[in-house]
């Protein structure tokens, strides 16, 4: 009970606080909710998709492999029709003495396979001239010619006589009858039948009865994941779903049931298809006995009626369940567990805005004056972070508003006390002014006026270095100069170096390269470039190196200002541009220095500036890519 009773106290609070900071979490609720509604049917769409195509392929390629089997197994039937004709032919009427051969013959046609289970010859009148029985695998017998019947009443033989020569009968695939009854156990038979003639005058028929139970036995097993299935023309089954419904117009159905009926609707006339029913999703192949031998002319004509096949199959419900359904399981519980993630990622962050927003009362009532300080500061960082970057003066006068506050907070703070040192003066003078309360009051106004006076004295020097920043462009003047010689002559250090400090120096400026640009703003920069780098790449006492490389690059020219020291920060690097941006103030730093190069780069000379400095050891670095135009822009176009 304890530890139910906790989890119920740990549960209905973040509920409570879910609801409370709803519409902030919406902002994380939101994309899951949406991600999980779409993409998991999305998922579940495609994955029954996709273990719906190997099933399709599947039952394709069954189907594929019954219908060569059928194929090839009536193929092999119908020659052998044919041949037996054709030998049947050489013997003609003459009975007496070859009646013994003709015999043999069929005996021995009868075993050569297991599937033959009578072979007869019937003359022009229906009358059987010579029969070889082989019942349930015995060895082939002649009938003898007292149990020769006259078939003439049958329709393999009514169809039959009519043929041409090298013309096939082919009957349906039912099971057999014997005496007006079905044989138990069933055997399914089908007859073919081909014309006998000698010397182009008809004598008669050839008759094969082929006992297909081995055949559909073949086509059952084919692949345990998908099931094959044969149906008639009519819509009965002949190897089925369910056994009792086989053979059903010969074991007491009148008519194919709906199902059945269903089925043949959607097959229509086509030879081959997809289809979907109450049974599931079928994929189906129109069967036609000898149809290659017809194509190829080994047979000139062929009587089949109702002889036509469909092969069906489905995949077996073993096979749907193991793949659609482990697929979607997976999904569901991948799905249930991002659910829960989500669920409880949401409630911590309740709780945690809980917290904070209960944090933010407190400060609230104890800080007030301060909070509303603060809210008019990130209103006014708000409205220049809006600002083009670099590019306002408003951004300008925001940095030095805060760096004079310091000085002017303190001047304020002075004034304010010696407003209230005069008044308490004037009190005491108007009851009586002691001669120490004069000097008191002397001495605490010169302690005030020396601070004032140093505060305004700070203010003034920072309005000094801010007007660097504001470029004077009506004295700018473009003029050509050649860099080798210019570039010595821009900071009296790169003419004479001092390399006591154990930092050396190295210019590389080719002789022959003149730009026309303006020669003030681009001393500055290189000046600048240069404090930086003594200022802040190099740790006290350790030796460094800065490289000043230039080179042509077509229309502009390219100078790298390179230092081997520590390097910038990843952080840091984002922001070396701002101005009022320093890691030195400590040290007499003020953030302007390259916030003016860039301005004078962009802005005067028309070029750009880049900085690197790649991530790894102390010694990494940093690098100026400064690059200008050969000919600067004029004031017009800047």
């Amino acid at each position: 009970m304890p530890m139910i009773r906790s989890s119920a106290t740990r549960m209905f609070p973040s509920l409570r606080a879910i609801y409370r900071h709803r519409r902030r979490l919406a902002i994380f609720v939101v994309p899951w909710v949406v991600g999980l509604g779409i993409g998991v049917p999305l998922l579940w769409h495609q994955i029954g998709a996709n273990a719906r195509e190997p099933q399709i392929r599947n039952r394709e390629e069954t189907l594929s492999q019954g219908y060569d089997i059928l194929g090839r197994a009536l193929d092999r039937l119908g020659r052998d029709a044919l041949f037996l004709a054709d030998l049947q032919s050489r013997f003609g009427e003459t009975t007496t003495r070859l009646a013994p051969l003709s015999a043999e013959i069929f005996q021995s046609f009868a075993a050569s396979s297991p599937d033959y289970d009578q072979v007869r010859w019937l003359d022009n009148d229906g009358n059987e001239r010579l029969r070889v029985n082989r019942r349930s695998g015995a060895e082939p017998v002649v009938v003898s010619s007292e149990q020769l019947q006259n078939k003439a009443d049958q329709p393999y033989f009514r169809d039959t006589i009519p043929l041409p020569l090298n013309g096939l009968y082919f009957s349906a695939l039912d099971l057999n009858i014997d005496n007006g009854v079905v044989d138990v156990p069933h055997l399914p038979t089908l007859r073919v039948a081909s014309p006998v003639f000698r010397n182009g005058t008809k004598q008669g028929i050839i008759v094969i009865n082929y006992r297909a139970t081995r055949l559909l036995e073949r086509l059952k097993r084919l692949d345990r994941s998908v099931e094959l299935y044969l149906m008639n023309q009519a819509g009965y089954w002949l190897q089925g779903p369910n056994a009792d419904a086989n053979w059903g117009w010969q074991l007491g159905a009148s008519t194919p049931g709906p199902a059945e009926a269903e089925m043949l609707r959607a097959i229509g006339n086509g030879d081959r298809g997809l289809f979907g029913s109450r049974g599931g999703v079928w994929n189906y192949r129109r069967f036609q006995p000898v149809a290659s031998l017809l194509a190829t002319g080994e047979v000139a004509e062929r009587r089949a009626a109702g002889a036509d096949l469909y092969l069906l199959a489905r995949d077996s419900a073993a096979a749907i369940n193991d793949q659609e359904t482990r697929g979607k399981l997976i999904l569901g519980a991948v799905a249930t567990i991002l659910a829960m993630v989500a669920l409880a990622v949401t409630g911590r962050l309740a709780n945690g805005m809980e917290a904070e927003a209960e944090w933010a009362r407190q400060m609230e009532d104890t800080n007030k004056t301060l909070r509303d300080t603060n809210e008019k500061l990130s209103v006014t960082q708000r409205e220049l972070a809006r600002a083009e970057r670099l590019s306002s003066l408003g951004l300008m006068v925001a940095g030095v508003a805060h760096e004079m506050n310091t000085p002017l907070g303190s001047a304020a703070l002075v004034l304010s006390k010696a407003a209230k040192d005069l008044r308490l003066f004037k009190e005491r003078l108007a009851a009586g002014l002691r001669r120490s309360d004069l000097d008191l009051y002397i001495a605490d106004s010169d302690v005030s006026l020396d601070l004032v006076r140093d505060a305004i004295h700070r203010c003034t020097a920072l309005v000094q270095r801010f007007k660097q920043v504001a470029v004077d462009r009506a004295t700018l003047e473009r003029r050509d100069i050649d860099l080798a010689a210019f570039i010595p002559d821009a900071d009296p250090r790169l003419r004479k170096w001092d390399a006591s400090a154990g930092i050396s120096l190295t210019v590389n400026v080719p002789d022959d390269l003149a730009i026309t640009t303006y020669p003030g703003p681009f001393a500055q920069v290189l000046s600048n470039l240069l404090n930086n780098s003594l200022l802040h790449a190099f740790d006290a006492g350790k030796p460094g190196m800065i490289i000043i490389d230039v080179r042509r690059m077509g229309e502009q020219v390219l100078i790298e200002f390179t230092d081997n020291g520590r390097g910038i920060n990843e952080t840091d690097i984002q922001k070396i541009f701002e101005p009022f941006f320093s890691t030195a103030r400590h040290s007499g730093g003020t953030g302007l220095g390259l916030h003016i190069v860039h301005q004078i780069v962009t802005e005067v000379l028309g070029g750009s500036i880049t900085v690197e400095s790649p991530p790894g050891d102390r010694a990494r670095g940093t690098r100026f890519i400064i690059r200008l135009p050969r000919v600067a822009p004029a004031r017009a176009e800047t």
